[in-house]
Order: C-alpha cells, then sequence, then structure tokens
C-alpha cells in the first residue's frame, strides 16, 4: 500500500463516525428528544391530589424520618426527601426526576427490545429500528402522563426502573452460566422494586415469561437446567409475596366496603378491558374514575370483559411458538397488573398509573403490530408510503395526546374540573375541585361546586356538609355552617361524630370571634347575654367530641379556650388539678397549662406545657402554645424549636410557620422567614399577614417588584388595608 494511501487509512479511522464508535447515540438521542417534546409542558404541573399525603403533609420526606423495608416505600421516600432538600417544594425538581426516570425507562425498554427481537429477527438495523419504535411508544403514550406528571406516581417510575433492571440482568446474562450468582444479581434490583412500590412483586413471574418464550423457546425442560436460579424465587419471593399480600397490602391499602376478594375480582375483569381500550385507544382519561362494582359473574358487561380477557390469554398461549414476540406482550400484561388487579380489594379498583409497567413489554408488539396491519390493508387496498411512516404518523399523534393531557394537568382546577365531568358522580371529584378553588380564595364558586356534588351524589351529603361547612365559615356565613354541621353530630360512627362535634364547636367559635369585632355596637347586658348563647353551645359541642374521642386534642384546645372565655378557668382548672392528685395525665397538664396561657401566665403555662409533652410529645397544638409562650417569655430559641417540633407534627401547620416566621423576621434572618410565610401561602395564597411580612422582607432586600406584588394581594384580599397601602406609598411609583 502506498504511503498516502496508508496515511488516507489512517485518516479515516481517525474520523470514523460518531455514530459507529457510539451506535447508543442516535437512538438515545432521538427517544430523548421525543420524551421532551411529550413533557415540556409537565414542569410547573402544581402538586395536586395525593401529593398532599406524599410530599406537603409527609413528615418522614421533608425531615428525613422514614424507616426502611418493603412496607415503607423507603426507596420512593428517601428519593422525595431528597427532591426537598435540593428545591423544597418547588415542583419542577420532582417533575425533573420523574421525566429523567421516565427517560430512562425508555432506554431499559429499548434494550429489552432489541434483546427481544433478536430471537426473531436477524437483521440488525430492523432490530433497532423496532427497538427504537418500541421505547418511543412507551415514552409518549398519553396514559403514561398520569405516572409522569403525577408527581405521587413516581412510585410507578422508581418501581418499573428496578422492575426492569431486574428482567435485563436475567437477559443479558450468560445462558449458559444462569443460577445462584444470577439469581443474587437479579434480588438486588428485586429488592429496590419492592422498596419502591410493592408492584414489583411479580418480576420473578417476568423473568419465567422471558426465559420460557426465548430461551426455552415454549418448552418447560430447558428451564429446569436452570433450577438453581428459580430456587431462590420459590423460596424467597414466595415468602415476601405471602408477607406482603398478608400484611403490607392491608396496611397501606383500605379495602372499599362490602366489596369482598370474589367481587373485586369480577370488577377487575371489566377494568382489564379498559386498561386494554386504553391503551389502543387514550382517550377519555381520567385522574380519578367513577367505576361501579361488579355485583354478580351473570353480569353482561362481566361475562363479555370473561370472554375477551380468555381470547387473549388464549392467544398469547396460542402464539407462544408462532409469534412470542405478540406472546410476550399478552402474557406480560397479565402478569404485571395481577398484583393490583386480582383478588386483593384495593379502594380504588382503577388507576392509570397502574398501566406503566405493563406498557413496558406491550409496547415491544407496537411495530409488529403497525406492520402486521399495514400488509393485510396492502393486500386489500392500495395504501402510499411505508409501515414504518405510519408509525411515525402514530407517533406523533400520541405524542400530542400526552401534551394536550398534560395542559390539563398544568392547572388545579382546570385538571378538577375534568374530572367532575368525567366522574360527575364521585364525591372525590367535587371535593378535589372545591379545594382547588378554595386555594385560589374562590370561596363561592367552590361553595356552588359542593352544592352542585351534593344534588348529583345525594348519598353522600354528609360528607359534603362538612366541607361546605369550613367555606362557609370562610365567607361569614355562620349560622349555614352550623346548620350544616348540626345535622352531622347524630350520623355515622362515632369517630366521624367526634369531628362533626369538634367542627361545630369551631363553628360557634367563628361565631365568637364575629361578635368580638362587634362588640361596640351592643350593650353590656346584651353583649354578655350574646356571648354566653353562643360560648355555651361551643363548649358543649367540644365536650361532646371529647366525649366520643379524649385523644381529640384539638377539641380539649378549644374547649378549654370556650370556658376560659365564659369566664369559667378557674373551675376547670380546679377540676384538671384534682385529677393530678391521682395521675399525670395529659388533659389535665394541657388543661391547666391552657388556662394559665390564657390568663396572660406564661411561666406557669411553659411549666405545665413542659409536663404535658413528657406523657404524649406528638401534639401540635401543645407545642404550638408553648412556642407562643416562651417566645412572649422572651425565649426565642426554645419558642423556635417548639415551632418546629409541631411542624414535624404537622408539616403544613400554616399558624406554626407563620409564627415561626414573623420569629426569624424579628432576628432579621430573612431568608427562614421567608421560606416559613411562603409555605404559609402554598396553603392560603392570600393570607394577609403573610403576604404582609414577605413584603417587608424583600423592601428590606430591596426587591420593590415581589414586594409590589404581595401587598397587591393583599389589597385584592382586604380592600383598602391601612398597612398595604402604606408601604405602597413608601415603595413609591
Amino acid at each position: 500500500m502506498s504511503r498516502k494511501r496508508r496515511s488516507r487509512a489512517r485518516d479515516s479511522g481517525r474520523h470514523e463516525p460518531a455514530l459507529q464508535k457510539f451506535p447508543w447515540a442516535l437512538p438515545a438521542g432521538l427517544l430523548f428528544l421525543a420524551a421532551l417534546i411529550a413533557y415540556w409542558n409537565s414542569f410547573r404541573v402544581p402538586l395536586v391530589f395525593d401529593d398532599l399525603l406524599t410530599i406537603q403533609r409527609n413528615a418522614g420526606v421533608r425531615f428525613g424520618e422514614f424507616h426502611w423495608g418493603l412496607a415503607g416505600r423507603a426507596v420512593l421516600y428517601l428519593t422525595f426527601t431528597l427532591n426537598y432538600v435540593w428545591s423544597g417544594q418547588e415542583v419542577w425538581s420532582y417533575h425533573f426526576i420523574n421525566f429523567c426516570l421516565h427517560f430512562l425507562n425508555g432506554l431499559l425498554v429499548f434494550v429489552l427490545a432489541e434483546q427481544v427481537f433478536r430471537h426473531v429477527e436477524i437483521n440488525e438495523q430492523r432490530r433497532r429500528l423496532y427497538a427504537g419504535l418500541a421505547a418511543a411508544f412507551f415514552l409518549v403514550h398519553p396514559v403514561q402522563t398520569e405516572s409522569v406528571t403525577y408527581i405521587s406516581s413516581r412510585s410507578e417510575l422508581l418501581s418499573t426502573f428496578f422492575y426492569l433492571l431486574g428482567v435485563l440482568t436475567f437477559v443479558l446474562w450468560p445462558e449458559g452460566r444462569i443460577g445462584f450468582f444470577c439469581s443474587f444479581a437479579v434480588a438486588i434490583p428485586y429488592a429496590m422494586g419492592l422498596g419502591s412500590k410493592e408492584t414489583a412483586i411479580t418480576l420473578p413471574a417476568a423473568i419465567f415469561l422471558y426465559d420460557f418464550l426465548f430461551l426455552a423457546r415454549a418448552r418447560l425442560v430447558p428451564i429446569l437446567t436452570r433450577w438453581r436460579f428459580y430456587l431462590t424465587y420459590i423460596l424467597g419471593a414466595s415468602g415476601a409475596i405471602y408477607y406482603l399480600l398478608t400484611r403490607v397490602l392491608k396496611l397501606t391499602v383500605t379495602a372499599p366496603q362490602n366489596l369482598s376478594p370474589w367481587h373485586y375480582f369480577l370488577t377487575q375483569t371489566r377494568v382489564l378491558v379498559r386498561y386494554v381500550q386504553l391503551i389502543f385507544l387514550p382517550v377519555d382519561l381520567n385522574l380519578d374514575y367513577d367505576f361501579r362494582p361488579s355485583s354478580g359473574l351473570l353480569e353482561p358487561s362481566v361475562v363479555a370483559s370473561i370472554a375477551i380477557l380468555t381470547f387473549l390469554f388464549l392467544l398469547g398461549w396460542y402464539l407462544r411458538q408462532r409469534a412470542p414476540v405478540f406472546a410476550f406482550s399478552i402474557l406480560w400484561f397479565f402478569i404485571t397488573l395481577s398484583a393490583t388487579s386480582s383478588v386483593v380489594p384495593i379502594v380504588d379498583v382503577i388507576f392509570e398509573h397502574r398501566l406503566y409497567l405493563p406498557l413496558a413489554g406491550v409496547c415491544i408488539s407496537f411495530p409488529g403490530l403497525v406492520e402486521l396491519l399495514y400488509r393485510k390493508l396492502r393486500d386489500r387496498v392500495a395504501i402510499p408510503a411505508t409501515a414504518g411512516a405510519y408509525s411515525f404518523i402514530l407517533l406523533i399523534a400520541l405524542t400530542t395526546g400526552t401534551v394536550v393531557r398534560n395542559y390539563v394537568w398544568g392547572d388545579e382546577v382546570r385538571l378538577f374540573t375534568d374530572v367532575v365531568a368525567k366522574s360527575p358522580r364521585k364525591e372525590r371529584a367535587y371535593n378535589g375541585l372545591a379545594w382547588a378553588l378554595y386555594k385560589r380564595a374562590e370561596y363561592e364558586r367552590a361553595i356552588e361546586v359542593l352544592r352542585n356534588g351534593m344534588r348529583n351524589v345525594p348519598d353522600n351529603a354528609n360528607g359534603f356538609s362538612e366541607t361546605l361547612s369550613q367555606f362557609y365559615l370562610k365567607t361569614g356565613r355562620y349560622q349555614e355552617a352550623v346548620e350544616a354541621l348540626q345535622k352531622n353530630v347524630d350520623v355515622g360512627p362515632p369517630d366521624l361524630r367526634a369531628l362533626a362535634y369538634n367542627d361545630l364547636g369551631v363553628a360557634y367559635l367563628y361565631m365568637w370571634n364575629d361578635l368580638q369585632a362587634r362588640r361596640t355596637q351592643f350593650s353590656a347586658g346584651e353583649y354578655a347575654s350574646r356571648a354566653e348563647s353562643i360560648l355555651k353551645p361551643a363548649a358543649e359541642a367540644f365536650l361532646g367530641a371529647l366525649k366520643l374521642d379524649s385523644g381529640m386534642d384539638s377539641a380539649l384546645d378549644s374547649y378549654v379556650n370556650a370556658m376560659c372565655y365564659r369566664g369559667k378557668a378557674n373551675e376547670i382548672e380546679a377540676e384538671a388539678l384534682e385529677r393530678l392528685r391521682t395521675k399525670e395525665e395529659f388533659n389535665a397538664l394541657y388543661t391547666v397549662g391552657k388556662a394559665a396561657f390564657n390568663g396572660n401566665d406564661y411561666a406557669k403555662a411553659d411549666a405545665y406545657f413542659e409536663r404535658a409533652e413528657k406523657v404524649n410529645p406528638n401534639i401540635k397544638i401543645m407545642f404550638f402554645n408553648h412556642g407562643y409562650a416562651l417566645a412572649k417569655l422572651g425565649r426565642e430559641d426554645r419558642a423556635i424549636e417548639k415551632y418546629v417540633q409541631a411542624i414535624r407534627i404537622e408539616p403544613i401547620f400554616i399558624e406554626a410557620h407563620h409564627n415561626l416566621g414573623q420569629l426569624y423576621l424579628r432576628r432579621r434572618e430573612y431568608a427562614k422567614a421567608e421560606e416559613a410565610f411562603r409555605e404559609v401561602l402554598r396553603q392560603d395564597p392570600k393570607h394577609v399577614s403573610s403576604n404582609l411580612n414577605l413584603a417587608s422582607i424583600y423592601m428590606a432586600l430591596g426587591r420593590k417588584t415581589q414586594a409590589r406584588e404581595h401587598l397587591q394581594t393583599v389589597l385584592e384580599a382586604s380592600p383598602g388595608n391601612q398597612q398595604a397601602v402604606t408601604m405602597l406609598a413608601q415603595l413609591g411609583s
């Protein structure tokens, strides 16, 4: 070879196309782009639905206090804790992690699909194309929005990630060396998957399915040679399944009332058919389905569903040798849904996010199905283009559907308006919409939503009454709130009646505060008479709550308040001290401390609250009042500790956040004060005092635009507020 030709050869090797060196780069890049296009408008979707419990009210997430184990979903909550450390409750970081997990799962689907296609397709380029189309289908399908955009559904993303890692560990392991070591390697992602969500329990069955169809060629004898691998799971996984079914699932989910395992199973036959429909025709997506339980085996919809599912299962079995990829997708669907769609009753019989893992296997048949349909049509009519072109058109349509669905998720009012329209007979839909409006201070609209709910779901009128009463109180319609609550005090089990009595007492205290604000309008005698007519039934209501539930700390606190307002502080204190002679009892200690607190004897309150905390250290209102007393005594460091303890018990205790913010503001710790007041505004955006305090902070920091925004919010909530007007004047134009 001449010197020039050798030089050209060296240059050719030096400049070898990057795609040949990194064959994964192009498909990974295209899949990332597809996922980003589908989810670009999801990064500002607010915390909704169970996010309140999963993140906002979860002390384990906010303070890193959770327990490791199968029952605790510790892996999931660890990721939420890391998110909270990173960005607090700024939603973009939670969505960013969800998006990354979804994209990684798409890559794992790509790898799994390519390995599956190795058994049926010789051409490497076609294998890669099919795998890319399958992964894209998985990434952009609209039904995935509930798993990706809904932050609390990260459990599906994480468990699927580890599930696919476990399957791929087996798939990529040298076939002749599959044994104990392989089983131990699979056990690691298996455990992590269970620590993310219990539905990962079916992983061994999914591995068996791959082994049976693609390694054993639909024969059982070759599988027996890998008995060392399966022995681990026969012993370990069966124990885990028993533990999860008998202990964990009974603790983590609540079975629907009067829905036996048999009726749940019958209902799930219809649910599974609905899931199939959502895969092939993802329309009318709904966060909260109103899915009626099935009553009997001969119900026409159940009979039809069983027929459809039986046909699908038999089709999967029939295709095990003729078309193993289709068989794999069909049987994967049944295996991965068996944890939630079998005989273990779960309170919500259907959720779209439960399709996330099943779709990881179903999507592998997407390219072959499109090609099959294309060939059938082409044999009958002349159609343009290729099967690949139609696959891309379908992917574009699915991506559009995902973007539109994310738009619905992007606004809490818009989301629950959609739920109400699709589930008009479900109480939770109306409550979700009403609370979304409440957080916007649109109280009248929220009240109208609840009234519509009472008309459309009359069986749950009592549940609506409790929420409706809170909105009445917020709008100053105290008598209507009392009337709504009086209907509930004698209805339902003791715990609900106790709550109704407590809420009724709270309504009377709102009336008491209103009376105090109008005190100058009455003579002394008339004022005293009106006060007693309000405070006496208030005290009786709180006492009624305590008789039904002596541990209801909010009722105890309010009872002491009502009695003190009636001038009976000495009476209840004497009764409490008498009880303390025989026993160091929390209710008695707290009563003495709170009576002293109401009498401005903060030193005595401090002493009794300290004793009460040793008896029961889990009462948020006690730490809140203790913090207030300590602040009055000038012991700010201890006061801050008490407020933080109250927040640890109830992370969205906005009064504690507010008072904590005021202490930080007084100490000019502006960053901490800002976060405390912002926490209040997350629950009550038009909270006057918190907006004023934030405006003061921003004025001190020279951030005039932000200060003006909060002052304008104050004037919207409290027109003519003098402090806001003065501060705006100080800011100037």
